[in-house]
């Protein structure tokens, strides 16, 4: 049985008496060696021992993380400036590959191209501190139009390429862009909401590709008029100016604009790749969204961190994965844990175990996959993180603990050193606990509670840049945390601390839910479903499906008496389908009899969510589910409810 740390420590006196009087010479190493003794037989001392090589594993991998920082921090230069370090030191490497074009650019020609882009921008008058949203699928181009109008000082905002009409307009609206840069295949969509007036028609308007629709100009078609070299440095550009937005969902209903930052960006992709192992020979494969964090910085940038191949593919395939994998060599490529629950659905192919790939690195592969998945495929490193795109604070598995996304260490005291914390979270109302003096109760190992971030101004990596909106990013803000006056940044997220200081996912807090990898907002889709004439009142909250990671979109609904339910069902289909991104789009429907509602007459969004899609929970409620192929709902009957549960229907 383990000693309790009190009595361990009232022993080591004892004995230290005992020793002193005794007057032995070797009083004091056998004291200490004592001290050991008893502390390991604590079992706060075998927790310690336990998790030492991995808490020095992250002390080493932060000190070089600073250090590096640090270093160019002094320096003072924009992010292109260290991208042509790896263009001086390679220029003839193969520094991207596009799979679906086969087009290939080396070190060199990938800077010419962005210097091009960059010089076209100066000649339309565009100046530091412009912006330019990007509403474009992953392409080179994608890299090179942001590399080039960071050296001119143009922020890029990047726009999600699935989103219709309101939502689309809100994000290139709060960017207050000059112009838009897009695809042939996304042209419609922008033209959709150009039409209903919710774009500025002053917003000039860019296609990206070689094809012309005889409206629009086409910058590939220009580019040969301007030149290849670098263009003038921009007085005022430097480490610390914007880069770009890149949008996060979150509780206000609409995609946030987060500021970017010149070192945000290289941090990122620097620490990430440091934390995994990743080196110039690697071959990175990116087949996630480059308008997220995880492509768009740890992907594309181990480019300008590291100096790789980075092979490109539009949208991910998972039956040209493995395939993919095998022809380009690639070393290392990122997941979500969608990601890896369809690789593992697939039917196997001799490239998934003919493959280099040695590292995988992402978030959401779950412990009851994490050992079939590194198992079938043979991956030798698993580096999954956590982290947002916006937050100060990070946290990175460095030892493949399966179902970790990260740790804290556990000793006691190590909080006021370490930036990332857990506080106690009411989970029924979201609202944060406190105690008698108004602080916030810290989490210990063990529990479960928010993520949070301190908040320190005067570091530049602990600051929270936040968003375009002021407004929004007071949201982010808790004060008063630890000691009266502090601030920390809310992650919104849900983590567990376990005994040894290994930290899981838990869920979303909030009117958020992550589903199909990215996050949505409840608030955005009740304003979808809200103003629909047969509506009297909805709610959307997330349901967990069988083994499906994340959550699925549900709605209760609230309509009028006696209407056409067929009719209903087509138009909200109808709205949803044309102002939402599918992975938003409600998998259930469930039209509510009997509603429990708040003191302010709003459903009761934790009872419904408990009852799921449960029929029998439902007291007789009728539910529809999402027919993904068929754009519909259809009536859940106990059968389809079975095979959802059961993963045998999975179609959303």
């Amino acid at each position: 049985m383990a000693d309790s740390p009190k009595f361990a420590l009232v022993t080591f006196a004892v004995y230290a008496v005992i020793l002193y009087n005794v007057n032995s010479f070797f009083w004091k190493f056998v004291f200490i060696g004592y001290v050991v003794f008893r502390l390991l037989r604590t079992d706060f001392g075998r927790r310690a021992l336990a998790t030492i090589p991995r808490d020095f594993a992250g002390l080493k991998l932060l000190i070089s993380v600073k250090s590096t920082i640090n270093a160019l921090f002094k320096k003072d230069r924009p992010i292109h400036e260290i991208f042509l370090d790896q263009v001086r030191q390679h220029p003839n490497k193969i520094a991207v590959v596009e799979i679906e074009s086969g087009r290939k650019l080396t070190y060199k020609e990938l800077n010419e191209l962005s210097n091009q882009y960059a010089n076209l921008y100066v000649n339309e008058g565009y100046k530091i501190g412009d912006v330019v949203a990007l509403f474009m699928e992953n392409s080179i181009d994608f890299f090179a139009i942001w590399l080039g109008l960071s050296k001119i000082g143009v922020v890029s905002a990047f726009i999600n390429s699935n989103l219709k009409l309101e939502p689309l307009a809100h994000s290139i609206n709060v960017s207050k862009c000059k112009s838009c840069i897009t695809n042939n295949s996304l042209l419609p969509m922008y033209k959709a909401a150009l039409e209903k007036g919710l774009i500025s028609k002053d917003i000039n308007v860019f296609l990206a590709g070689t094809e012309v629709d005889g409206r629009h100009r086409s910058l590939q078609q220009d580019l040969q008029l301007f030149s290849t070299e670098e263009p003038a440095p921009v007085d005022g550009l430097n480490f610390r100016s914007v880069l770009c937005y890149i949008y996060t969902s979150g509780t206000t209903g609409n995609p946030k604009p987060a500021v970017i930052k010149h070192f945000r960006y290289y941090w990122i992709a620097m620490g990430a790749g440091k934390a995994f192992g990743m080196t110039k020979p690697d071959v990175v494969y990116i087949t996630m969204p480059m308008y997220h964090s995880a492509a768009g910085i740890m992907g594309i940038g181990s480019l300008i961190a590291f100096g790789t191949t980075c092979v490109i593919r539009k949208k991910f395939s998972a039956s040209n994965f493995w395939k993919d994998c095998v022809k380009y060599n690639v070393t290392a490529t990122q997941y979500i844990g969608e990601i890896c629950r369809y690789l593992l659905a697939a039917k196997p192919c001799p490239e998934e175990k003919e493959h280099k790939v040695r590292l995988m690195w992402g978030n959401g592969l779950r412990g009851q996959i994490w050992k079939e998945f590194v198992g079938r495929f043979g991956i030798k490193k698993i580096g999954e993180l956590y982290g947002s795109t916006e937050g100060n604070s990070n946290i990175v598995n460095l030892d493949n603990h399966v179902g970790s996304c990260g740790f804290m260490p556990i000793y006691p005291h190590i909080g006021a050193f370490y930036p990332v914390r857990l506080i106690k979270v009411d989970r029924a109302t979201g609202e944060l606990e406190r105690d008698k003096n108004g602080l916030c109760v810290p989490c210990v190992p063990g529990e479960t509670g928010e993520m949070v971030g301190v908040i320190k101004e005067k570091d530049a990596l602990l600051k929270f840049e936040g968003y375009v909106s002021e407004g929004d990013t007071a949201k982010k803000i808790y004060r008063d945390v630890f000691k009266h006056g502090d601030k920390v940044f809310a992650s919104g997220d849900i983590l567990h601390w376990d005994e040894l200081g290994y930290l899981y996912f838990v869920d979303r807090c909030g009117d958020t839910f992550r589903w199909k990898g990215e996050n949505v907002s409840t608030t955005e889709v009740e304003g979808i479903l809200q103003p629909v004439m047969d509506v009297e009142d909805a709610t959307v909250y997330g349901v967990t499906i069988g083994k499906m990671e994340g959550r699925a979109g549900m709605a209760g609904v609230v309509v009028k008496d006696g209407i056409d339910i067929d009719k209903f069902l087509a138009d909200i289909t109808s709205r949803l389908t044309e102002n939402l991104a599918s992975y938003a789009i409600p998998v259930f429907i469930r039209l509510c009899k009997e509603v429990d509602r708040t003191g302010t007459f709003k459903l009761k969004k934790t009872d419904l969510q408990k009852q799921g899609y449960d029929l029998a929970a439902c007291k007789g409620d009728k539910i529809y589910y999402w027919v993904g192929a068929e754009k519909s709902y259809k009536p859940l009957t106990e059968k389809m409810q079975q095979d959802i549960d059961a993963g045998v229907y999975d179609l959303f």
